[in-house]
């Protein structure tokens, strides 16, 4: 009875799952008839170069933004502009809204608690795997956080890779008589990865009438890389008091070299640190193994002698 009972229940929520996602856009369309809407949508994808919206954009964000809505009330204030921030940085902004990212980590937990209910009634799972679904229920609503900061770090080590070689090429170019901003544009084809984007968003900003200032002050807000840092601040004031670019430009890159070189002999340095724990851990038991080992079984074999002679 109660198999029949879960049955229904699971039907029932499917049933006011889809009238809940599927209601706004009936409403939205009501006023047009079935040929209509067969019509709109034959047109739209014999435009070129425009295609019907994806399942996703859809259903699946107005839904996520219907959750985000729900989230940002019982949410503390700052956890939007938080999020956001964390977005920027992570280079997600534009292609992961905030109110997509707060849907995903509230719906985390509701799945692996709809996840733990159906392991329990309908499988036979054991204690320990019923511990581990019950403590994932808190702790998934911090799985995107991790994914984010992740992100962050591993984007920032890509732009302090890149920077060295990129001031170099922009010192090279400017010295040879190039505008800055033609200059960049060159940079930033040819570095690629995430520095390139930056630079290309920074020289989309000037064209749309920002100043060179404050496209500077918008790229360290994207990235927040202390290196890059330092470049923007020099720039700026070469900007401001009138100093040449080139020379700026030209003890910037030696600085970054510097630093780059430093970077690199203190990874060599904390080298032999990190090693410790894999040769504590794995080689040193096997060594212990084999030179132990065999002393081991020949004094077992001299007291078994001595015990029976």
């Amino acid at each position: 009875m109660l198999f029949y009972i879960v049955i229904g229940a699971v039907f029932l929520f499917i049933v006011a799952f889809v009238l809940f996602l599927g209601t706004p856009v009936m409403r939205k369309k009501g006023t047009k008839s079935a040929t209509n809407r067969i019509s709109f949508y034959s047109a739209a994808a014999e435009k070129e170069g425009e295609e019907i919206p994806s399942f996703f954009r859809r259903v699946m964000v107005p839904f996520l933004s219907k959750v985000a809505v729900f989230v940002k009330r019982i949410s503390p204030k700052g956890i939007v502009a938080a999020n956001k921030r964390r977005l920027e940085l992570s280079g997600s902004s534009e292609s992961f809204s905030v109110d997509v990212y707060l849907a995903v980590k509230f719906l985390f937990p509701v799945g692996f608690l709809f996840l733990l209910i159906i392991m329990v009634l309908f499988f036979n799972v054991s204690f320990l795997i019923r511990i581990l679904l019950l403590i994932l229920i808190p702790l998934s609503y911090f799985l995107p956080d991790l994914y984010v900061r992740r992100k962050i770090a591993s984007r920032q080590k890509d732009i302090r890779k890149s920077l060295p070689s990129a001031l170099d090429l922009l010192s090279v170019s400017v010295e040879a008589g190039m505008g800055f901003d033609i200059a960049l544009s060159r940079v930033a084809e040819h570095v690629g990865g995430s520095l390139g984007e930056e630079f290309n968003r920074m020289l989309q900003d000037i064209q749309l009438g920002f100043s060179r200032k404050e496209a500077f002050q918008e790229l360290n807000k994207r990235t927040d890389v202390s290196e890059l840092s330092t470049f923007i601040v020099a720039m700026t004031q070469a900007d401001i008091f009138g100093i040449p670019i080139s020379k700026v430009l030209r003890v910037q890159a030696s600085e970054m070299r510097t630093k780059r070189r430093q970077m690199a002999e203190e990874a060599g340095m904390r080298a032999p640190v990190l090693l410790v724990f894999p040769l504590i851990l794995c080689l040193f038991p096997a060594m212990m193994v084999v030179i132990m080992g065999p002393a081991a079984i020949r004094i077992y074999y001299t007291v078994i002698s001595m015990l029976n002679p």
